[in-house]
């Protein structure tokens, strides 16, 4: 069965799944970094080299402070006590996206488990953390600037942006029903199998993972040569 090199997972509906069971929304952000805990360990059982999770969107400032405040708590916790779990299953850690506006508890927690797992190999696993993808093509195109590029090429680009180090995905995987990319990988998606399941990311697992990549199996790549 044919198998995607790089997942790239919009993990959308944590506040939705919180709404129906009634609870505060940071409760569906805390199952949803379960959902990537378990989905990181069923790829690596997939054998699947390369992942990214969109996280926190350089659209998502525009919420509620007290949302915001929860989130970047969240991601401090996640990473200060996530680093045992990444080292056990060999998981290289990558940023794709800014940290400058994140807190400094925050940003050294993160720094600190890219650091201690630089050396890790069987899977990568990029968190999209303040990413958009207009803003990954700006920066992009600045970064050349700077190098006073007069002329730049499609592969300039690429190796510009913050996925420089991954391949661009093959498979783009969206849950709770929306059918759009939300300003996400809008360069790297060019050629992207997409699938949009309903369910909210917090309920994804290895069953749901297997079932998508059941439909990857079927689909016909052609990348317009036929």
């Amino acid at each position: 069965m044919a198998k995607p090199k790089h997942i790239a997972f919009i993990v959308d509906g944590n506040r939705r799944w919180a709404a129906k069971r009634l609870l505060p929304k940071q409760a569906g952000h805390r199952e949803g970094v379960m959902a990537i805990k378990r989905t990181l360990a069923a790829l690596i059982q997939e054998g699947i080299g390369y992942a990214s999770f969109y996280c926190f969107s350089t659209e998502n400032w525009k919420r509620s402070a007290s949302e915001v405040d929860g989130l970047m708590s969240l991601f401090n916790e996640y990473f200060s006590k996530g680093l045992d779990f990444f080292l056990e299953h060999d998981i290289k850690v990558e940023i794709l996206g800014d940290l400058t506006p994140f807190p400094k508890p925050a940003q050294r927690a993160i720094a600190d488990v890219v650091k201690n797992t630089a050396h890790c190999k069987t899977l990568v696993a990029g968190f999209c953390l303040n990413y958009g993808g207009r803003e990954d093509i700006v920066q992009a195109v600045n970064k050349l600037i700077a190098q006073g590029k007069k002329k730049v090429t499609e592969k300039d680009i690429s190796l510009s942006l913050y996925t420089k180090d991954f391949p661009d995905p093959d498979f783009i995987i969206r849950t709770s029903g929306e059918i759009r990319l939300s300003n996400f990988m809008l360069w790297q998606a060019s050629y992207a199998e997409l699938y949009f399941p309903k369910l909210l990311w917090p309920d994804f697992d290895k069953k749901h993972l297997k079932k998508a990549l059941d439909e990857y199996s079927k689909r016909t790549r052609r990348f317009g040569g036929n």
